[in-house]
C-alpha cells in the first residue's frame, strides 16, 4: 500500500552539542495510504504546528519531559502532569471519568489523550489553548488541578541546580522565567507521537488486516464515523455539539467563544488508541465503546452532519440502521487495530527519574 509520509520532518533545529541526553523521538505523521481497497485518506493533514521561536532540541525535549513528570510544578508538590497522564493509557487519568486535584476537588472533563499534537489547534474539549505554550502552564495553576502559583514553581526550579543546568542548556539562560517554563513543556509535547499500530502497519502496506477487522472498519464508514474521524488523525481539529450535553452548566465551546452557535460544542477526540483510553466524552460519562457507539447511532440520523461520500446511498437518505451484536464485534476488533504498543511503552516519552 502506498505509504505518503515517509521522510522525517525537515527544518527542526536539533540540537546536536550538549552532555547526556539522547536524541528525542523521530517527528513523523502518522502513517498512512490511500489505494483502491482505501482505508483513510490521508492526503490532507492539517499543517504542522511547530513555533518558529521554539525548534525542538535534544536539551529542550530532554527538559520538557523531566518538567512533565515533576511533581515540582503542583503547589503541594504530590502531583506532576504525568499524574493525570498515564502514558500506558495514552496519557489519560488511569480510567478515572474526571481528574482529582491536589486538595481533593474534582473537576468536570475528562482527561485528554495526548499525540500527535503536532497537527492540533484549539487544544483543551471547550478549544481555549490557542498552543501547547498556552496549554502548558493552565493546569499548573488551575486551583482545581494543580493549584500551583507560576511565581513559586519558578522559585523552585530557580533554587534547583538540576533545572538551572537544563534551562541553561536549553535557552541559554541563567534565570528561568515562564516562557521558558512553558516553552520546555511544549517541545516535549510536541514530540509524542503514535503512528504505529497495526492500522498503520496495513496502511504502511508491512501487515493485513483480519476480515473482521476489516468488516469493523466498514461499519465505521458506513455509520458516518469518518465524517469527523477523519484523516489519518482520526479527528478532524473541529468541535460539534452532537447533542451529548443538555446540560445547561457546561457550555463547551461557547464558554470561550461566547456565541450562541458554540454551544455545547467540544473537540473531537482521535479514534486512535481509544480502546485505552476510556472512559469518554467530555465528561467521561460512557464507559464503555460500545454506550458511545450505541448513543450515536440514535443520535446520527438527527444531526445536521455531512454524510460520508462513500456510503451507500440508501445510507445517505435514511436513518441509519441498529448496530447488530456481530458489527459491534467486528467494530471493536478494527478500532483495537488503532491501538498502538510502541506509542504506550515507547522509553522517550517515559518517567526520566
Amino acid at each position: 500500500m502506498k505509504q505518503l509520509f515517509i521522510a522525517l520532518i525537515a527544518g527542526f533545529a536539533i540540537a546536536l552539542s550538549s552532555c547526556g541526553p539522547e536524541p528525542p523521538p523521530e517527528i513523523i505523521p502518522p502513517g498512512g495510504g490511500l489505494n483502491d481497497t482505501t482505508l483513510i485518506d490521508v492526503t490532507e493533514l492539517p499543517p504542522l504546528i511547530i513555533p518558529p521561536d521554539n525548534p525542538l532540541t535534544v536539551a529542550g525535549v530532554d527538559l520538557g519531559r523531566h518538567l512533565f513528570y515533576d511533581k515540582l510544578l503542583s503547589g503541594d508538590q504530590t502531583q506532576a502532569c504525568a499524574t493525570c497522564h498515564n502514558q500506558k493509557l495514552a496519557f489519560t487519568d488511569n480510567g478515572n471519568a474526571v481528574s482529582e486535584g491536589i486538595r481533593g476537588d474534582f473537576g468536570n472533563r475528562n482527561t485528554m489523550s495526548i499525540f500527535n499534537l503536532m497537527w492540533s489547534k484549539d487544544l483543551f474539549w471547550d478549544s481555549r489553548a490557542g498552543s501547547l505554550r498556552e496549554l502548558a502552564t493552565m493546569p499548573i495553576e488551575n486551583p482545581i488541578e494543580m493549584d500551583a502559583r507560576i511565581e513559586d514553581v519558578l522559585v523552585r526550579l530557580n533554587n534547583s541546580t538540576m533545572y538551572k543546568e537544563k534551562f541553561k542548556n536549553a535557552f541559554g539562560v541563567d534565570t528561568i522565567l515562564e516562557e521558558h517554563l512553558a516553552k520546555g513543556l511544549e517541545q516535549f509535547l510536541l514530540t509524542i507521537t503514535s503512528d504505529n499500530s497495526k492500522f498503520d502497519k496495513a496502511n504502511r502496506g508491512e501487515v493485513s488486516l483480519t476480515e473482521k477487522e476489516l468488516r469493523g472498519f466498514d461499519v465505521l464508514k458506513i455509520k458516518g464515523c469518518f465524517n469527523c474521524h477523519s484523516s489519518s488523525l482520526l479527528h478532524d481539529n473541529k468541535s460539534h455539539n452532537t447533542a451529548l450535553d443538555k446540560d445547561p452548566t457546561d457550555l463547551g465551546l461557547q464558554e470561550f467563544t461566547k456565541n450562541y452557535e458554540d454551544r455545547h460544542k467540544f473537540k473531537t477526540p482521535s479514534l486512535r488508541n481509544i480502546m485505552v483510553s476510556g472512559p469518554y466524552m467530555h465528561d467521561g460519562r460512557f464507559e464503555t465503546i460500545e454506550e458511545v457507539v450505541r448513543f450515536y447511532e440514535d443520535v446520527m440520523p438527527n444531526l445536521n452532519l455531512p454524510v460520508n461520500a462513500n456510503a451507500p446511498e440508501d445510507m445517505k437518505i435514511a436513518p441509519r440502521n441498529k448496530i447488530s451484536v456481530n458489527e459491534m464485534e467486528d467494530l471493536k476488533a478494527f478500532l483495537h487495530t488503532l491501538t498502538d504498543e510502541t506509542f504506550l511503552t515507547n522509553p522517550k516519552f517515559s518517567d526520566p527519574f
